[in-house]
């Protein structure tokens, strides 16, 4: 167990085991369905960017903790109002709406005890794929109500990955580790005054979880020039090794073109043997119908999905050895 181990063995072992990780669609879109512990403590140092770092953050204290659940947002009191959103993240301050897309994660709104944020002009949190150096840059915006006041918010954010290795916690380890350096300046615009915040953060990614495993938060909020600072850092209770676990034991199915319409093209991994079953299942993880392929060669074919009502889905593929291959799979 990683606690046995002394921190100089660990560093030891990671210089050796780190690989340079992506995130994908397939591996990283946030999806309803799960549930985890997030712990909140004082900000601590992020460490240095670059390849085959090693983020040692052992020395974080817990002060508060959560359980945070991804929920369909039609479940959600204030969804509707969200109505691009197809995940929603409920058990903190605020009720954060998102949108998962084929090239990335978009914040769709908020609902903090009934202010609600909805984002005319979704702001990218999150590229697909992300490899290490990867930036993205992209503008948000929203209009919302405060006690009778509107309120216009403009926002610019911006994202690097800006590093790999492996992340030291107090009671666990995970290598494979792909950090994002995530920055957003917005100005909340009232007739009498404007809200100017600053939002920087450093985010531990893995494979396979959808959630940053970690995250550093600096935020600076400046009225009437008054400048206040708040640091905090967050982080899962665990290493869910769940879904990475699912993530490493079943190979990926290729699809294109996504979104996806009448038909899809798949290409099967050459695990996969002999004549294969496809079903998809809906966000809730509800089997929704079996889908025959309509060529199969080589591991290579084409499927009908003109059936399926535009949505996130994921895609299984079955051989008649039983091994198994997933995709996620994106309906319009």
């Amino acid at each position: 167990m990683i606690r046995s181990l002394t921190l100089g063995s660990i560093l030891a072992l990671a210089a050796a085991a780190n690989a340079q990780p992506v995130l994908t669609f397939a591996t990283n879109g946030s999806a309803p369905g799960s549930s985890y512990t997030l712990r909140y403590g004082p900000y601590v140092d992020q460490g240095t960017s670059g390849a085959d770092q090693t983020w040692d953050l052992s020395a974080l204290a817990t002060d508060s903790m959560d359980v945070i659940t991804l929920v369909d947002p039609a479940t959600t009191t204030n969804g509707a109002t969200f109505p691009t959103a197809t995940v929603a993240e409920t058990g903190g301050d605020a009720v954060m709406y998102f949108r998962t897309a084929a090239d990335g994660m978009y914040l769709a709104g908020s609902d903090a005890d009934g202010l609600l944020i909805p984002y005319s002009d979704e702001g990218k949190y999150l590229v697909f794929p992300c490899n290490y150096t990867d930036t993205w840059s992209d503008d948000a915006a929203a209009e919302f109500d405060v006690q009778g006041t509107l309120v216009t918010r403009t926002a610019t954010i911006t994202g690097e990955a800006d590093g790999y290795g492996t992340l030291i916690m107090p009671t666990w380890s995970a290598s494979d580790v792909l950090r994002i350096h995530w920055h957003e300046e917005a100005d909340d615009a009232t007739d009498l005054f404007t809200v100017q915040s600053v939002y920087d953060s450093y985010l531990y990614f893995v494979v396979g979880q959808s959630y940053p495993i970690a995250q550093l938060v600096h935020t600076e909020l400046t009225i009437l020039g008054n400048t206040t600072i708040l640091e905090h850092a967050q982080w899962v209770d665990e290493l869910s090794t769940g879904t990475m676990e699912h993530a490493r034991a079943t190979d990926r199915i290729e699809v294109f073109p996504m979104p996806a319409q009448e038909t899809v093209n798949i290409t099967l991994p050459a695990t996969m043997h002999g004549a294969c079953t496809f079903s998809v299942a809906d966000v809730q993880g509800r089997t929704m119908s079996s889908l025959p392929a309509t060529e199969l060669s080589n591991g290579k074919g084409t499927l009908d999905v003109s059936t399926l009502t535009p949505g996130l889905y994921l895609l299984t593929a079955t051989d008649v050895l039983g091994t198994i291959a997933t995709a996620r799979l994106v309906v319009e």
